[in-house]
Order: structure tokens, then sequence, then C-alpha cells
């Protein structure tokens, strides 16, 4: 869980940076580095929210074991 946290922290920080270079870009008329960065932040959009689904799928998997572990225990 702790790798997936530090992947989602990172895809973060690349997102921003690709922004903030996508302005610098764009005030620079420099075209080309402009493609380059959206690339770059679609390509960190996509797997930030792949690892979100994967996070969450594990989350409710997990309290779907804990709930059917104290159903069983009930009865």
């Amino acid at each position: 869980m702790k790798k997936k946290i530090a992947l989602n922290t990172f895809y973060t920080i690349g997102i921003v940076i690709s922004v903030i270079g996508l302005k610098w870009a764009f005030q620079n008329t420099n075209y080309p580095i402009a493609g380059l960065l959206i690339a770059t932040g679609l390509f960190f959009i996509y797997l930030k929210i792949n690892i979100v689904k994967e996070v969450r799928a594990g989350i409710k998997e997990k309290e779907n074991s804990l709930n059917s572990s104290v159903k069983d225990e009930t009865n």
C-alpha cells in the first residue's frame, strides 16, 4: 500500500510539473515542448486514475473480507 501511495504522489508531482512547464512553453511560444508536456501530463493522469482504481478495489476487497469474517463469527 505504501508503494501505491508513493506512486500516486509521484504522479501528482509529474502532473503539476507538466502544467507549470506547459505554461512556460506557451509563454515562450515553444510549441513542440508544449505538445510533449501535454502528452506527458495525460500519461500521468492515466496512470493516476488506474492506481486510484486499484486502491479503491483493494479497500473494498478488505472491507468485504472483514464483513464476511464478522458474519461468520456471529453465526
